[in-house]
């Protein structure tokens, strides 16, 4: 009986998410009614949950983040096979549908002729209205990119196929159909382009307040052009007008993020209060849960270890010593006699010891740093969390920034395209490298080693660029199978110590009989109970609600 009332109160709370919660819609349209939340208000706290709760250890470091090998586990490694959680995906799906909703919630107020006074007060009500749409196209890509069709929520489309967001209106529709990906993909685009030319560039912001992301409708415009443009690279194999798109973009590049300056992301505050997910995990929750991937670390040591070899072989990437932390510090006694001391994760004042909480250690050579072997069972666990290096202490920031979108990956996107690839190559590992505060110096001498630009290795270096925007970075290995320095199903790798019974190497074996990376999350359980005919029909169309069906523009 108890699990029957769980399951009934989840299928509730995933209806009023895939749709809109009917008592908040008739206050926003009813022009009776007084305005009863603001919408710099609303857009700041739904900034704030979107990256908070995709980011966070259960849907982002279990599942996103060691799928695309930027992240192992420590302890529990179902997830790194492929093994993922019902529930965390039932969150993570529903998460964003209420960040879609959110949005959507501040087009409501702004469309409704009783508020126009009232919204004026937050800022220009025309890039209000943008800013939501242009939120709700970035939401819903990742929705997309994640599941294949799926309900799908459009400003100015009236399709059929587009019913979700619906209750509290006069056409409510309590069971949306999933919408094709051809045509979700299409809209994204065209939502992209509308919503950017009716941006208000004469005004001086964008809201006046709880604006964090944005702050001014030029940054807003090159954020919803940028978008567009990593929309149209991704599907211009099987959407004809994507090309049309790229071309319109690319004849004017500065229409596009041009520097860091441009980088749209989610600075958190510098307390325990509302800190960055990765911190609230590490150092409220007390969770030491992630190391870097040893595929990973070893791309950027330019060590070959897997059966594809590294593109960047024997050029150490500076970048390495921001992402990841040494595995160990030289620390003197009372003495002053010099000991070799693993870093400490947590810190302790009983132990004036470095630690990557207080962020504190110093920078070794290469040799010190060694990521977790990804894919091993958890009985090997034990033998290797403890000769695995930590992310780095600047990863665990109370005042992180989680990155939407930056201006390293436009960089990798025209080059790409044909267009000046060596200087967009370039122009995009500096910008990369800048983000992580590698010195002037450093990031010259590594240019200067030099490499062929060609795809593996702009799209290497892109996987290398969105370290820790992982949705992103596994969407791009579907694209085009790069990087290929992975590990993959079926192939062995050395442990870092020696196993369980003293073996020096192991087998990645997935859990459930994968032979690549996961191509999709498969439709959260929860759409059983509420809207189960129409994710039936959709799985139908795209193979099978399985790991291994290919999205449309997947290789």
């Amino acid at each position: 009986m108890k699990k029957y009332i769980i399951q009934v109160v989840l299928a509730m709370n995933l209806i009023l998410c895939i749709s809109c919660d009917k008592d908040l819609e008739n206050i926003n349209v009813n022009p009776n009614q007084p305005l009863e939340v603001t919408t710099n208000g609303l857009f700041n706290n739904t900034n704030k949950e979107l990256m908070t709760r995709t980011r966070r250890g259960m849907p982002s470091g279990r599942m996103a983040l060691p799928w695309i090998q930027y992240s192992a586990q420590r302890n529990y490694t179902a997830e790194d096979r492929y093994l993922f959680r019902g529930e965390v995906n039932n969150s993570l799906y529903t998460d964003l549908f209420l960040a879609v909703k959110g949005y959507k919630q501040i087009i409501d107020i702004v469309k409704n002729p009783a508020n126009t006074a009232k919204v004026a007060t937050y800022g220009d009500p025309a890039n209000q209205l943008a800013a939501a749409r242009i939120m709700i196209a970035y939401v819903q890509l990742q929705l997309v990119d994640m599941y294949g069709d799926v309900s799908y929520y459009s400003y100015a489309t009236k399709d059929p196929d587009f019913q979700a967001m619906t209750l509290g209106t006069e056409q409510e529709i309590t069971t949306p159909k999933f919408a094709p990906q051809e045509k979700i993909y299409t809209d994204l685009m065209n939502e992209l382009k509308e919503a950017a030319t009716s941006i208000n560039m004469e005004a001086t912001n964008v809201f006046n307040t709880g604006d964090f992301l944005f702050g001014s409708p030029l940054k807003l415009k090159k954020f919803a052009n940028s978008l567009r443009l990593r929309i149209a690279n991704r599907v211009k194999e099987v959407i004809p007008s994507a090309k049309m798109h790229i071309a319109e973009l690319t004849a004017d590049p500065t229409s596009l993020m041009q520097s860091n300056e441009d980088n749209v992301g989610q600075k958190f505050q510098n307390d325990p209060v509302n800190p960055a997910p990765f911190y609230f995990d590490a150092f409220i929750s007390r969770r030491n849960d992630f190391s870097p991937t040893n595929t990973f670390v070893e791309l950027l040591k330019g060590e070959t270890k897997t059966t594809h070899a590294n593109p960047f072989a024997n050029m150490v990437d500076p970048r390495l010593f921001k992402m990841v932390a040494p595995i160990s510090q030289l620390v003197k006694d009372d003495a002053g006699k010099e000991t070799e001391v693993t870093l400490a994760f947590y810190y302790d004042a009983s132990k004036p010891e470095p630690s990557v909480e207080k962020n504190d250690y110093v920078e070794r050579t290469p040799d010190f740093y060694t990521g977790m072997p990804i894919g091993i069972i958890d009985a090997y666990t034990g033998s290797q969390a403890d000769y695995a290096c930590q992310f780095g202490g600047i990863i665990y920031k109370a005042d992180y920034t989680e990155i939407l979108m930056e201006y390293a990956e436009v960089a990798f996107i025209l080059a790409e395209l044909g267009v000046d690839p060596q200087e967009n190559y370039t122009n995009g590992i500096k910008a990369s490298m800048q983000k992580w505060n590698v010195a002037a110096t450093d990031i010259d001498a590594y240019l200067a080693q030099g490499v062929v630009v060609n795809q593996e290795t702009i799209l290497t270096q892109k996987y290398i660029a969105l370290f820790l925007q992982p949705y992103e970075a596994w969407a791009e290995y579907r694209r085009t199978k790069y990087p290929k320095t992975l590990l993959f199903p079926g192939q062995s790798h050395e442990l870092i110590a020696p196993g369980p019974q003293q073996q020096t190497d192991y087998t990645f074996t997935p859990a459930n009989g994968l032979t690549d990376l996961p191509e999709r999350v498969t439709y959260p359980t929860d759409l059983n109970l509420v809207n189960k005919v129409n994710k039936d029909a959709a799985a139908a169309r795209i193979g099978g609600d399985l790991m291994n069906s290919k999205l449309i523009w997947a290789q």
